[in-house]
């Protein structure tokens, strides 16, 4: 009687997934990742930073809690875009930009440099944005 666990032959092996299924797969996995808010470098080399500040963010940051939505050194490349959308109540300033309640911020880095300035964002209250 044959044994049931036993192969006639080798097991055949699956089929390697063709450049352009791969690159698709690759494309559906970072536009979950976007999703959510997270920074994905795009096929482009650019990235896209995004902040979404929840509404009682200030309260939170008042009442001492450590709130952290950002680095305290941020470091992009030319051509990397920084997006913070402020539901919180307060305004909010990274840097040298200004976020007021319910607006968004879109700043594209075109020039290498460092930005510095106050961030409500970091618990430092500083930010550091190094564009390269």
């Amino acid at each position: 009687m044959p044994d049931a666990t036993r192969s006639d032959g080798p097991t055949p092996s699956p089929r390697p997934r063709s450049r352009w299924q791969s690159a698709a797969l690759m494309l559906l996995l970072l536009a979950g990742v976007g999703a959510v808010g997270l920074a994905v470098r795009s096929t482009l080399g650019t990235e896209e930073i995004r902040v979404e500040v929840a509404t009682g963010t200030a309260e939170r940051i008042a009442a001492g809690e450590a709130v952290e939505l950002l680095p305290r050194t941020l470091e992009v490349q030319v051509g990397d875009r920084l997006e913070i959308v402020n539901h919180d109540t307060a305004t909010h300033e990274v840097g040298p930009y200004v976020v007021a309640p319910g607006q968004t911020l879109r700043q594209t880095f075109t020039t290498a440099g460092v930005l510095e300035g106050a961030c409500t964002l970091h618990p430092s209250g500083a930010i550091r944005i190094v564009v390269r």
